[in-house]
């Protein structure tokens, strides 16, 4: 049970870490939080565990992505989007994790616009994930869309739950990797798409 004395002498304790012009601010958040788990409603006791499922379920719940337009392929060349942004939470600790997102594909019969490499990250990451999951996600909804002959992804990333607990290792990147179709089949393929996204051409503007 959390009383309001608890709360304020609570505020006031961590307040004092911060400077002056930042407490109110700060009062702010804690006070908002206060708010959102029911500490002011008279039966927030009962309320709290409501909110609180509600609250998981929405976050955890199965996104309906939007359908983007797909354009005839007029050919059989693989399509890269590297160094695409990456950022999402752990489901496991709700803190975040980034980095960035390679997509290879080559086309059967369908391409769609290169903008939808990083809306198609991003739609996928916009809820609480795991990055093995994420990568097997983004490459899944890249077949089901394009059927295309082949299709690999890879996820480097840096969780901060690694060195805000546990280990506490702040260098830590993690790499994912799903492939399917013709980059599993075909060694040589799967290694041309690996070799491209690992180059050190970064384009420079």
């Amino acid at each position: 049970m959390i009383e309001k004395e608890r709360m304020n002498l609570k505020r006031t304790e961590l307040s004092e870490v911060f400077l002056d012009k930042n407490r109110d601010e700060f009062d702010n958040t804690v006070n908002g939080y206060y708010r959102l788990i029911g500490g002011n409603d008279k039966n927030y006791n009962k309320e709290t565990s409501r909110r609180l499922r509600a609250f998981g379920e929405e976050l955890l719940r199965k996104r309906s992505y939007e359908k983007f337009t797909a354009f005839k392929a007029d050919h059989d060349d693989m399509i890269i989007g590297n160094h695409l942004r990456l950022f999402s939470f752990c489901e496991h600790h709700l803190l975040p994790f980034f980095g960035e997102v390679a997509i290879g594909y080559i086309p059967n019969s369908k391409i769609f616009g290169l903008s939808k490499f990083q809306r198609l990250v991003d739609k996928v990451s916009s809820r609480p994930q795991l990055q093995e999951r994420l990568t097997y996600q983004i490459l899944e909804e890249i077949k089901n869309r394009l059927e295309p002959k082949g299709v690999g992804v890879v996820i480097k990333a840096i969780h901060t739950c690694v060195f805000a607990r546990g280990t506490q290792s702040s260098s830590a990147e993690f790499t994912t990797s799903a492939v399917d179709g013709i980059f599993k089949e075909n060694h040589n393929t799967k290694q041309e798409f690996f070799s491209i996204i690992n180059s050190d051409g970064r384009l420079r503007l």
